[in-house]
């Protein structure tokens, strides 16, 4: 599963994702977590849209805060908005997911994300 984090330093979760700098995007396997593609938007230009654009194919997004139009606009697209706390480690994240998934089966996303101990 592809799992996106909005970061402004690419290391940790933070702020909300209309503000974010910064999103980065990892696959996430019973093998482990592989960085896929990361996108970057200036402040000024760059909408919550256009974000969300930067993450299709992804099943969830973890963010500081997020509004409820922003959450409505990423669950019409299939992506499932998840918090977390200001400064979380993204490579901590990364590996509770990664611990989280059988090695037989899957679970499906919101039962890993449920499981996070954030």
């Amino acid at each position: 599963m592809v799992v996106a984090f909005a970061t402004r330093d690419g290391r940790h979760v933070q702020g909300e994702l209309r503000r974010a700098p910064l999103v980065v995007l990892y696959e996430v396997s019973c093998e482990g977590a592989r960085f896929e593609r990361a996108a970057s938007f200036s402040s000024g230009d760059a909408r919550s849209e256009d974000r969300i654009r930067a993450m299709i194919g992804a099943a969830v997004v973890f963010v500081g805060a997020i509004g409820p139009s922003t959450a409505a606009r990423l669950a019409a697209r299939g992506i499932r908005p998840a918090t977390a706390s200001e400064g979380t480690s993204i490579q901590d994240l990364l590996a509770a997911m990664v611990r989280t998934i059988p090695q037989v089966l899957e679970p499906s996303v919101d039962a890993a994300v449920r499981s996070l101990a954030v």
